[in-house]
């Protein structure tokens, strides 16, 4: 799908649906100031991805989530899933990681600043992202504006699991950048 088609899918998503009752912001993507080895056919979305950003690989990631807390990383991986409601979240798999291993993560799109397409599952991606803290007790995977009821049908969650076929990666990120490849 060539990059001009996914700009294409993501305006007409964005305009066709919301996700829950969150602000619709779109934004146009933000310019690549120094991508990391990105391809020129990268659909880029949010902040650029910088080569200063140090690469950490989702299995290393859920090995030692506490050495990355609080800090900005890139990481990549295929899509395995995608919010239908407005491409707020994305289930990321670590290449060479099987579904359940721990590989794997939940990212959602900073504060609603930016999307990625609906069709973006199967691509792989690299994020810009920082660790979201687990708050004990509270339900993981929640992404859009229905925090804290992240387990009702209907909610980002249940979307997610059911995609996925399994639940949700413990690893939750922030993505501040996104390139689809």
């Amino acid at each position: 799908m060539s990059r001009a088609s996914l700009v294409v899918i993501l305006v007409v998503g964005l305009l066709a649906s919301g996700c829950r009752d969150a602000p619709v912001e779109a934004t146009a993507p933000a310019p690549a100031a120094t991508p990391a080895a990105a391809p020129a056919s990268a659909l880029h979305l949010g902040a650029p991805i910088e080569t200063s950003a140090p690469t950490v690989a989702l299995t290393d990631l859920a090995k030692n989530p506490g050495a990355w807390a609080g800090k900005s990383f890139a990481t990549e991986g295929t899509v395995t899933a995608v919010c239908q409601h407005m491409g707020c979240w994305m289930e990321l798999r670590g290449d060479g990681d099987a579904p359940g291993d721990s590989g794997q993560a939940h990212v959602k799109m900073a504060g609603h600043h930016f999307f990625v397409p609906k069709t973006a599952a199967g691509h792989k991606a690299r994020v810009l992202a920082t660790l979201e803290a687990a708050n004990p007790g509270e339900s993981s995977g929640a992404s859009c504006s229905d925090e804290g009821n992240g387990d009702k049908p209907g909610s980002c969650r249940a979307e997610a699991e059911a995609q996925l076929g399994h639940p949700l990666s413990k690893l939750e990120l922030v993505a501040d950048g996104v390139e689809l490849m």
